[in-house]
């Protein structure tokens, strides 16, 4: 029998990007930095994850990580050039053995910045399984789609993807700055990807600026594996009921420590 796993995409909100400015809405408490890292942790600790795919982490959060899943997971960590947060991998030990990881930066990116992916060459059940996470650039509705660099970065992994042997399954985590409609997640799909949470509801992963939307995914190779997504918390009030803070939810909050919510999916490899 082929080994389930799960596998969680987060965000975590580096703690560098938080400002009372940007998170107007938020109780204090849910933005001091020593009770905010806290929760992260306890929040990290109860997802329960076979593997762990994490974007906006900052070194010492990686370091109190390690502390906590060395015993259990193998990681690897990429700090983008410039800042002070980057991307990291955890991989259960029992589930998966990890052969290598590489780190992608992207040709395209804002000018003095750099942009990239975090690569693991996993096998479970002793058949490779590659996985990337990253967080890819935002871009406004009605860049021109050549102009896109969340776009053009998507394609720069799928180069990435398609010079490895064909008999690899994917796994792309992570989040993509954009909506399911558009252009980036367009060339995931028509490049073989497939999206895991397509009848996921509710499917809302982050409410920055008090908007939900859903921005956070994790793609698999076509016809590779089976994805049983996880239950997410409501962002948006049902028909009738009032909105609990404003125009629809307010993160971070004393219950969820970032502006995104972890995503998880429980996936079974078909052979």
């Amino acid at each position: 029998m082929p080994t389930t796993f799960s596998a969680t995409t987060y965000n975590v909100l580096a703690q560098c990007y938080v400002r009372r400015d940007r998170y107007r809405g938020s109780p204090p408490d849910a933005l001091e930095p020593t009770s905010r890292r806290a929760r992260l942790l306890t929040r990290i600790d109860a997802l329960g994850f076979d593997l762990l795919c994490l974007q906006e982490v900052e070194p010492d959060l990686y370091e109190a990580l390690c502390a906590r899943f060395d015993p259990t997971h193998a990681s690897a960590y990429a700090q983008r050039a410039g800042r002070h947060e980057g991307s990291a991998l955890f991989a259960r030990r029992t589930v998966f053995a990890w052969h290598d990881h590489d780190v992608l930066h992207f040709a395209a990116h804002r000018p003095k910045d750099d942009d990239l992916a975090l690569i693991a060459r996993l096998s479970v059940d002793s058949r490779p399984l590659h996985v990337a996470t990253t967080h890819l650039t935002w871009q406004p509705d009605g860049t021109p789609i050549d102009e896109h660099l969340g776009r053009r970065q998507m394609l720069e992994l799928l180069a990435y993807r398609d010079a490895a042997p064909a008999d690899v399954t994917w796994l792309f985590a992570g989040d993509f700055n954009a909506t399911s409609q558009s252009p980036v997640l367009a060339a995931a799909y028509e490049r073989g990807l497939a999206e895991s949470c397509r009848a996921q509801r509710p499917w809302d992963t982050t409410a920055s600026n008090g908007r939900a939307r859903k921005i956070d995914y994790l793609l698999s190779s076509a016809g590779r594996l089976d994805p049983r997504p996880g239950v997410l918390p409501r962002l948006t009030p049902r028909p009738g009921e009032r909105p609990r803070h404003g125009r629809d939810v307010v993160m971070p909050s004393e219950e969820e420590p970032s502006d995104h919510l972890p995503l998880t999916v429980e996936f079974t490899p078909i052979f």
